[in-house]
């Protein structure tokens, strides 16, 4: 029996997780260095992955808070080593190194905040940046929606400028290469469908399109404005008369505000029962992120994720934003 791995387009959340427990039985298990582990929820992403053969895991962090985690969600994690130290620069730096001497190939983010992480995955000690910055991809599996969609950038820069959001769709473009996307179809937000005078982002979509065209990408198709319905529904663009290869069947949604990006994405995943797996990319490792608030099923297509685009990393050559 051949021992490839399958590189149909991923389309739903069920499908990025069974990616990875494929990836996983062809002898390619991940292992992610969780940084302050002493939080239950990723804990719980991590024994259901870990349960589902995804990946293995070292917690670093503060034995006694890690295992008094456990213990209130009835979590398994005996399959886990532990390595202690209770101070959060340390451990934060120890999971970091893992990963950067090649010893795991996911950093996931406990009980620890974003800045801090980053700032340690980005820190000259390492050789993890990349010529992007780091940028945030919330894959979204939307019911009514044909496909999976990226939203971005929700997590990590605020207002982005024309140079950011090159490197932002770089990011995210990468992300759905992993899933087996090409051409990757980015649809760029607008408040309307076209060029206005009185409405600036609107103005700069022709600058981002100008750049990217002059970059010579051949599998990154772009279009925009856009608005949300137009992006992702053929039957409202055709209402609108909107032409065009992304119209309606956007793969990546590149957005002008963190502000933005978190309405429409949390909007679709309290009210559309849409489930988010997100996954932080433009350093050499990419870095999982779980929130509170999730489900334990969008916890595990996080993770998975997460070790789809490790694995791309390492099959296609290609590492971080060095696209």
């Amino acid at each position: 029996m051949s021992t490839e791995i399958k590189n149909q387009p991923i389309m739903s959340s069920d499908q990025i997780i069974e990616r990875a427990q494929e990836i996983a039985r062809k002898g390619k298990r991940k292992m992610v260095a969780v940084a302050g582990a002493s939080d239950v929820d990723v804990l719980g992403a991590l024994s259901s992955a870990n349960a589902d053969g995804i990946l293995d895991a070292t917690l670093f962090g503060d034995r006694d808070k890690i295992n008094k985690c456990a213990v209130e969600g009835d979590i398994d994690i005996s399959k886990f080593d532990i390595v202690h130290n209770d101070d959060v620069s340390k451990f934060t730096y120890e999971a970091v190194k893992m990963a950067a001497e090649g010893n795991a190939d996911v950093i996931m983010k406990g009980f620890v905040s974003t800045s801090g992480l980053l700032k340690t995955v980005l820190s000259h000690d390492f050789n993890l940046k990349t010529k992007n910055l780091v940028s945030h991809t919330a894959v979204l599996d939307i019911p009514g929606y044909f496909k999976l969609l990226g939203m971005t950038d929700g997590g990590m820069v605020v207002r982005p400028d024309l140079d950011q959001k090159i490197q932002i769709m770089e990011n995210s473009a990468l992300v759905f290469r992993a899933l087996g996307i090409n051409p990757v179809k980015v649809a760029l937000s607008g408040a309307v469908d076209f060029v206005h005078d009185n409405i600036p982002q609107t103005a700069e979509c022709r600058k981002v399109i100008e750049k990217v065209e002059s970059m010579g990408f051949d599998d990154i198709v772009i279009q925009g404005p856009l608005t949300f319905d137009a992006a992702t529904s053929k039957e409202m663009a055709s209402l609108k008369n909107i032409e065009g290869p992304v119209a309606g069947e956007a793969d990546v949604y590149l957005v002008n505000s963190i502000e933005e990006c978190n309405i429409i994405a949390k909007s679709l995943i309290n009210f559309a029962d849409t489930v988010f797996a997100g996954v932080i990319t433009g350093a050499k490792v990419p870095v999982s992120l779980v929130s509170r608030t999730d489900t334990l099923k969008n916890k595990k297509a996080s993770v998975s994720i997460a070790c789809l685009v490790a694995e791309y990393y390492k099959s296609s050559g290609v590492l971080g934003g060095a696209l």
